[in-house]
């Protein structure tokens, strides 16, 4: 198969756009003078170099990490202003403009610091940290610099217990303390003085106990007229019948003789 000469000088052509466009736009990022160990609360300066021919608007964005993505950490603006945004907010990092690109390359000190409220600052620590090249579109970065081993101290954090359900803890029941009765005070009773006897003072008592009915009653003086009078009567009754049986024993015979009895 023959390919004509326009064909090949098409082919040619586009080879080399690709390979110069490569070449040019191609960006490169290092960073020295880092330093091995910083404190939490700590800022730090880190140079920069950046190299990038016919690269538009640059921001660098520097970052610690344990492991994989797990990013974080501040980086000062142009303006002073501090930054810990993710990757989508990359126009609040430090900003390099394409006209402070000289013959392709630019240098200049940044300030970052660690954050240490993120949710990825495991505490004290050796981290991985690096800085990276966006571009306005703040998609992916299109250059990541060379990483370096730091250190960041401070005080250790306290872990956040949790609940073991498998864990028993033994508690000690706290004593539930008795109640003592108070003793009912006892009232006194203070026996009443006994009336003193005057023997010159004579007191008549009479019986008030009930009088049997269809029984006369007869007061003597002396006695109740109760139980005592009845006695009285019933012995005068039986001296009565004693008296008439007698007299009409001794009278046999001149009562029969004289009544027929």
């Amino acid at each position: 198969m023959k390919i004509s000469q326009k064909a090949l000088v098409i082919f040619l052509f586009f080879l080399f756009y690709l390979i110069y466009s490569q070449q040019v736009l191609a960006a490169s990022l290092s960073i020295e003078s880092t330093p091995s160990t910083v404190d939490q609360s700590q800022e730090f300066s880190t140079n920069a170099l950046l190299s990038c021919s016919g690269c538009s608007d640059s921001y660098l964005r520097g970052v610690f990490y344990p492991s994989g993505t797990s990013y974080f950490g501040y980086t000062q603006d142009n303006s002073g202003n501090w930054s810990n945004s993710p990757g989508s907010a990359c126009t609040t990092f430090y900003k390099v403009l394409q006209t402070d690109l000289v013959n392709g390359s630019w240098s200049g000190t940044l300030k970052f610091k660690p954050d240490k409220d993120s949710s990825y600052y495991n505490g004290p620590g050796e981290y991985t940290f690096k800085v990276g090249r966006y571009t306005s579109s703040c998609s992916s970065p299109s250059a990541w610099s060379n990483e370096v081993t730091i250190a960041i101290t401070g005080p250790t954090l306290t872990p956040t217990p949790t609940s073991n359900p498998t864990s028993q803890t033994t508690v000690n029941p706290t004593p539930t303390p008795t109640p003592i009765k108070t003793p009912t005070p006892t009232k006194s009773i203070t026996p009443s003085p006994k009336p003193t006897e005057d023997s010159s003072i004579q007191i008549l008592a009479f019986d008030t106990s009930p009088t049997p009915e269809n029984k006369p009653q007869t007061a003597v003086l002396g006695q109740s007229s109760g139980n005592a009078g009845f006695y009285f009567i019933l012995s005068g009754a039986l001296l009565l019948v004693a008296g008439i049986y007698i007299f009409i024993r001794k009278n046999k015979f001149s009562l029969k003789d004289k009544f027929g009895i």
